[in-house]
């Protein structure tokens, strides 16, 4: 299909090799009336991910760009301009999926660009994904598998898209524009997807479709899922979640200080020196007393029960 394309498809691989076929076969079997791209971006895999690029990239040059590193670049903070600068500047949407996370329906593509080319005042569209845990195989019940399949068809606001982790990465299409929204303190940002939802959320509307296009794949050695990210997540949350709060005026300032809240309360008691725990717990009071509170509540609790086993123990 000649012409720019409309679509440009953000990847990030990093030895993604056991699913990366199943990946790039989501993006070559779109079915559309419009020309697209796929900027795959290896971050320099340890493992055959390159080669799988390659092949895929001989195979199908109108539609998978690659984009290979030498040196890996996710600490750096440098992907996404390495991304901005291989998209086509006449590109007007951008979709993402990473190589672990796959598209399963062949009009994905086409169902949302119709969808934004005719409804100027949206910014961007999701819909349900089914969630796999990559260990044992099965449908994730959990958390965000219940979340991502009951994806319902309608709009979505702001403080409902931060509160719940409500969209799938592989399911956004977002109209390019929401790439810049401008930013204070980007450096206390941990996860780039919230980023892009509250973006666009703050620019325009979102829709949700409750059509099921991509599988999201749960990693427990994963970004997300890993033990270290885990603590890394707690122990830089507070900030993040000031992050938000600073750029993203559309969501619900009561709600917004209750997580901020909630995260300094946690990160209190992962702290080894008692000054800085001193200090979370009283930001954490500060944002709002009830996590505190529910916390002290709990332990009160608890204590009595103890309390009451004992005694009736001794009669």
């Amino acid at each position: 299909m000649t012409g720019d394309p409309l679509v440009s498809i953000r990847c990030l691989v990093y030895n993604h090799e056991p699913f990366l076929r199943q990946c790039l076969d989501g993006f070559v079997m779109q079915k559309t009336t419009f020309p697209f791209e796929a900027i795959v971006h290896d971050d320099a895999s340890t493992d055959g991910s390159a080669a799988i690029i390659r092949e895929y990239a001989e195979k199908y040059p109108d539609i998978i760009k690659p984009i290979y590193e030498t040196e890996n670049q996710w600490g750096k903070g440098t992907i996404s301009k390495s991304m901005d600068a291989a998209m086509h500047p006449n590109s007007k949407y951008i979709a993402l999926c990473e190589g672990d996370d796959y598209w399963t329906d062949p009009n994905k593509l086409q169902l949302q660009v119709d969808f934004l080319e005719s409804h100027p005042d949206y910014t961007m569209c999701f819909h349900r994904a089914n969630t796999i845990n990559d260990e044992t195989g099965e449908e994730n019940n959990a958390f965000p598998g219940r979340v991502f399949r009951n994806i319902q068809s309608r709009d979505y606001h702001s403080t409902e898209l931060f509160a719940t982790w409500t969209v799938p990465t592989a399911s956004m299409l977002y109209r390019k524009e929401c790439q810049y929204y401008p930013l204070k303190y980007r450096y206390r940002c941990l996860y780039g997807d919230i980023v892009r939802v509250l973006s666009a959320a703050e620019m325009g509307k979102v829709k949700g479709f409750d059509r099921m296009m991509s599988v999201y794949r749960i990693q427990p050695h994963g970004i997300t899922f890993s033990a270290g990210s885990n603590d890394r997540f707690i122990m830089y949350s507070p900030e993040h979640y000031l992050f938000i709060k600073d750029n993203f005026p559309k969501v619900d300032r009561k709600v917004m200080n209750q997580a901020i809240s909630s995260r300094f309360w946690i990160r209190a008691w992962r702290q080894t020196q008692r000054k800085s725990q001193i200090r979370d717990i009283f930001y954490s009071v500060r944002y709002d007393f009830w996590p505190c509170s529910k916390s002290l509540l709990f332990h009160v609790l608890q204590k009595l029960k103890r309390l009451l086993k004992r005694d009736t123990f001794i009669e």
